[in-house]
């Protein structure tokens, strides 16, 4: 086999000399980089490619169609009318529990009033 010797110059003047093993060398380190780099670059995309998979099944699965979810829809509206027209407002109830109050005292004096004169 002959024997091929390659000179190379790099900035600043250095020069390096490459023989057949260092060439077979530096072939072996570019294989195993490239081989490398594709496999990163294949998990990368296949593992984004599989989630991708698992979320498009899980939409499947959990996938509610358009005249279920209008039903759903009309129901809930109905609910919530049903719930506002027998809502009482919070200053219902309280004007409510004024009268009641009311009632009860007049009650009360009534009572005393009565309770006064038979004794």
């Amino acid at each position: 086999m002959r024997q091929i010797n390659h000179t190379f110059s790099f900035f600043g003047g250095v020069r390096v000399t490459f023989d057949n093993g260092t060439w077979w060398l530096a072939l072996a380190l570019l294989g195993l980089i490239t081989g490398g780099l594709t496999y990163l670059v294949k998990r990368t995309v296949f593992g984004r490619v599989d989630k991708l998979a698992d979320d498009i099944e899980r939409i499947k699965q959990d996938y509610t169609p358009r005249r279920v979810h209008d039903k759903d829809h009309d129901a809930t509206q109905a609910e919530i009318k049903r719930i506002t027209e027998n809502y009482l407002t919070k200053e219902d109830f309280f004007r409510e529990q004024a009268k009641t109050e009311r009632k009860l005292d007049t009650i009360l004096d009534i009572l005393m009033k009565q309770g006064g004169r038979g004794a």
